[in-house]
């Protein structure tokens, strides 16, 4: 018997995304007992406005959503469901269910890369996104993206042009036209790929909406592909959901280091995401990688404990994540001013001076004046000194930093 409804309350109780839903469910690992037992209103870990909204929330408005479902052929796939994709189980904060249309089967058979980039791309990215998802394409892979205007679309072409399989991510429930001008497109791709959604029918777009949808884009694929994208590019939102999930991240070369449409791309790649300098590069990824061998589609529930008063609280691998970059950034840190102590020796007092001004944080240059009370020429030439010895670097925020 499935559970359709149940899962579909939780969504419509707690909102599309919002990781409270998982609070309950990995703690219960049963979704109809989990909805007891949070229907009920009294789970200690309940707000206000949560046990405001659970008492407006029925199932007669999910087994609404159910028959509308069937009406317009779109099917709805549970996280305890076989064809759930098996990558997305993976993530921290997976959706609880997808709306589909197409051919999921024939999606969950391939390997799949994630390509996004600006809406607004240059003709040199337009054609190495072609090139490269054309030839993943061709060779049995999955083309995920977010069927935005610009490259999402250029991305979801190749793939179409090769009677290749590719998968639409929408922002917005399954059937709102949205963009309009891809409208058409839907049916095109449904005929070998998929058309994905964790919104309900006939909700439309917003930013929250844009930010969360981006997770199940880097979710499905074990790998990111980034063509083009500016410093606070949406882009650059799936290229950090990816570096969470543990995926791959490739990025294209930008065409000119100068021009300000690659400063996301080079800020990833200056920290260490690979350069695609063909689909070659992205299949050696994959054959050569053993993280994505060995997966089986068996349910595994996002981890939870329980704290003193028994509410169940989830610890999912974003926060596991985070604490661990927290960490080593305090090592980096740490690490960072034991070289400077080493170097110490060879400063002049000017220069230690100026080190100890950026033992805590970073400093523009002009900062870095009116602190040590010098000009601006004296100051560069000092701060190039101590660049030069590895004491200092110079960041993408114009500030300086220990090395």
């Amino acid at each position: 018997m499935r559970n359709d409804r149940y899962w579909l309350w939780f969504v419509i109780a707690f909102n599309p995304g919002n990781s409270r839903i998982w609070d309950f469910l990995s703690y219960y690992k049963d979704v109809i007992k989990a909805y007891e037992a949070v229907c009920s209103g009294e789970h200690p870990s309940l707000n206000a406005n949560e046990k405001r909204k659970i008492k407006t929330t029925h199932l007669e408005q999910c087994d609404n959503v159910i028959s509308f479902c069937r009406e317009k052929g779109i099917a709805i796939v549970t996280y305890e469901d076989e064809d759930y994709p098996v990558l997305l189980r993976r993530i921290p904060d997976p959706p609880a269910l997808l709306f589909c249309r197409g051919d999921l089967d024939n999606f969950n058979s391939r390997p799949a890369v994630a390509c996004v980039g600006t809406r607004e791309p240059s003709q040199y990215s337009l054609d190495v996104c072609r090139r490269i998802c054309t030839e993943l394409s061709e060779r049995g892979f999955a083309i995920v993206s977010g069927f935005a205007l610009g490259l999402d679309s250029a991305a979801h072409e190749a793939a179409i042009h090769t009677n290749g399989c590719t998968a639409a991510v929408l922002a917005c429930g399954i059937d709102v036209d949205y963009p309009k001008p891809n409208a058409k497109a839907k049916e095109v791709i449904e005929q070998n790929g998929v058309i994905l959604s964790e919104y309900l029918p006939g909700m439309h777009p917003n930013a929250f909406t844009f930010q969360t949808r981006n997770r199940i884009m880097s979710g499905l694929a074990f790998a990111t592909l980034v063509t083009e994208a500016a410093e606070g590019s949406g882009a650059l939102i799936t290229a950090d959901h990816a570096i969470d999930q543990g995926r791959a991240l490739f990025c294209i070369p930008p065409s000119d280091l100068f021009d300000k449409r690659y400063s996301g791309v080079i800020k990833y790649i200056r920290d260490g995401a690979c350069c695609a300098f063909s689909a070659f590069d992205i299949m050696y990824e994959y054959y050569t990688s053993e993280s994505f061998k060995h997966l089986s589609g068996n349910v595994v529930w996002p981890e939870s404990w329980r704290d003193d008063e028994g509410i169940a609280i989830r610890t999912t691998r974003r926060v596991k994540a985070k604490e661990k970059k927290k960490e080593e950034e305090e090592q980096a840190r740490d690490e960072a001013v034991l070289r400077a102590d080493e170097l110490a020796h060879s400063f002049s007092d000017i220069q230690q001076r100026i080190v100890s001004h950026l033992r805590k944080e970073g400093r523009t240059l002009d900062e870095l004046c009116m602190l040590c009370q010098m000009d601006t020429i004296e100051m560069m030439t000092l701060v190039t000194e101590l660049e030069i010895m590895g004491a200092i670097e110079f960041q993408p925020d114009r500030k300086y930093v220990l090395c």
